[in-house]
C-alpha cells in the first residue's frame, strides 16, 4: 500500500510518539510566533514551560529529542541568536554531559536500582 508524503512525514515526526503528543508540539510551534509578537516576555516563559513539558514527557512518549524544535524556533523568531546559543552551550557543556550520562545510567540501571532501594532488609 502506498503512503502519501504527508502521512510519511507525520509518522516520522518524533518517531513512535503518540499522535496527541505530536499535535501538542505542533500547536506550540504554531502559536509561539504569534505570542512573541504580542508579548515577548510571556512568550519566553511559555517557551520555558513548553520545554519542561517536552522533557517531562520524553520518557513516556519515547521522544527524547522533542525539545529541539522549540529551541530552533526561538532562534528563528528572534528570541535569541545562534551565537548566544553557541556561547551558552560552550559554557555549560560539562553540565549537559553530566545530565545526559546520569539519565542514561539511571535508565539502564533501572531494574538494579529498584531492587537495591526496594529490597527488604
Amino acid at each position: 500500500m502506498e503512503m502519501s508524503y504527508s502521512r510519511a512525514l507525520w509518522r516520522n515526526f518524533l518517531g513512535q510518539s503518540p499522535d496527541w503528543y505530536k499535535v501538542t508540539l505542533v500547536v506550540f510551534l504554531v502559536l509561539n510566533p504569534f505570542i512573541f509578537v504580542v508579548d515577548p516576555f510571556v512568550a519566553g516563559w511559555l517557551l520555558v514551560g513548553e520545554f519542561i513539558f517536552t522533557l517531562a514527557m520524553a520518557l513516556k512518549c519515547l521522544s527524547p529529542a522533542a525539545g529541539w524544535p522549540a529551541g530552533f524556533e526561538a532562534v528563528v523568531i528572534g528570541m535569541t541568536s545562534a551565537e548566544h546559543v553557541k556561547e551558552e552551550l560552550a559554557s555549560n557543556l560539562e553540565v549537559l554531559l553530566l545530565l545526559m550520562f546520569m539519565v542514561a545510567g539511571i535508565y539502564f540501571m533501572k531494574q538494579l536500582l529498584l531492587f537495591i532501594f526496594t529490597a527488604c532488609c
